[in-house]
């Protein structure tokens, strides 16, 4: 059985999952549609291959594909917890609704690990992993609004 955490896995998802087509990502990314297609190719598979994939190409292939798992693996992988930094247009009309998202996401949180502490499986790790991840997205998405807005606020305090 194949393991479905491995770089390849990512890797192979990332590229035969895409929206595009393997030649597509190839013209995108400078590799040959052989070589891409190769290098993705899961070692477990009855016809895997050893065929490395250039780091270089990371970059390039997660932009064309929009897919950040092997990003996420790779910092998962060092000890690292990766987050989209968010940007945010119009500080009145993003307030509410942040902190809208944060607090729902909290408090899902907060009920998916209980649920998992009174019933600690597979599925319910899943979702409470899923959980705490979407609140760390939202207080950097938080932390960067209050950045932003008291940037703003200086800004304006220096101009009277």
């Amino acid at each position: 059985m194949a393991d479905f955490n491995t770089l390849k896995s990512f890797l192979y998802e990332t590229v035969h999952r895409a929206n595009k087509t393997v030649a597509e990502l190839s013209d995108e990314t400078g590799i040959s549609t052989s070589y891409l297609y190769r290098a993705c190719l899961p070692i477990e598979e009855k016809h895997g291959s050893g065929v490395k994939f250039p780091v270089d190409y990371l970059i390039p292939l997660m932009n064309a594909t929009k897919n950040y798992s092997i990003l996420n693996h790779i910092a998962k992988r060092c000890g690292f917890l990766l987050v989209k930094i968010p940007r945010f247009k119009n500080l009145k009309l993003d307030g509410i609704g942040m902190l809208n998202e944060y607090q729902e996401a909290t408090t899902k949180a907060v009920r998916d690990m209980k649920e998992f502490l009174d019933n600690p499986n597979a599925i319910n790790f899943q979702k409470v992993d899923e959980s705490l991840r979407t609140v760390m997205e939202r207080s950097v998405q938080s932390q960067k609004y209050c950045e932003k807005a008291v940037v703003g606020q200086i800004e304006l305090d220096l101009q009277n």
